[in-house]
């Protein structure tokens, strides 16, 4: 009888153990308290010269970037136009968290017939076509939880190229769909405003807002 009460007791603490065991597991998968990953800084100095101010982009990557313990910055110029006669500008910027791809911004010079062209082939990989919606700035302006993009005037004689700025949310954060989208908004202004002067355009930006 003993023996039997003995089992019956150690059967009892053993599944409650493992039901212990599995709760911390999946409190620790979750990320909840105490295991709750601790959020790395995002200095103003590190952020990527492409997106123009820094302070104000590194606020705005604070407010869209999902929870990471790190983030790293890889600025990218490809193309750097010297002259009038260069009709070539493209810069990138990785940002990346733990590792993995968290955002991407892009500034190239670019000609289309149509602005409206131009808006399908910047959103069809990132959101629904249906998904975005128009902001006042450049020539033409999209933004959604995902992406916000700009077309900004650059040459004002000849050939009437634009730049195309776009910021691409990869992972996405505990941020509202209205918080991101403002965020991102904020960082193309900004990487727009950088573009524009670096690219030594002659036409207006139009992007303040």
């Amino acid at each position: 009888m003993t023996a039997l009460v003995n089992r019956s007791l150690l059967s009892l603490v053993g599944g409650i153990t493992g039901v212990l065991v599995l709760g911390f597991g999946l409190a620790y998968a979750l990320g909840a308290p105490p295991f709750e990953e601790e959020k790395g800084e995002i200095k103003d100095s590190a952020v990527c010269k492409t997106l123009g101010s820094s302070s104000g982009s590194a606020g705005a990557l604070r407010k869209v970037l999902p929870d990471k313990s790190s983030y790293s910055f890889d600025d990218q110029f490809m193309h750097r136009r010297t002259d009038d006669t260069d009709r070539t500008y493209e810069t990138s910027c990785f940002v990346n968290g733990d590792g993995k791809m968290l955002l991407v911004a892009t500034a190239e010079m670019v000609r289309y017939d149509k602005a409206d062209e131009w808006v399908q082939d910047v959103v069809a990989n990132a959101s629904m076509s249906s998904d975005v919606t128009s902001f006042q700035a450049g020539d033409k302006a999209v933004a959604s939880r995902r992406i916000a993009a700009i077309y900004v005037p650059c040459r004002d004689k000849g050939p009437r190229e634009h730049l195309s700025v776009v910021v691409e949310l990869k992972q996405r954060s505990g941020a509202g769909d209205a918080e991101a989208r403002e965020g991102l908004v904020s960082l193309a202004r900004n990487a727009a405003v950088f573009a524009h002067q670096q690219a030594k355009c002659d036409a207006p930006a139009k992007v303040a807002g």
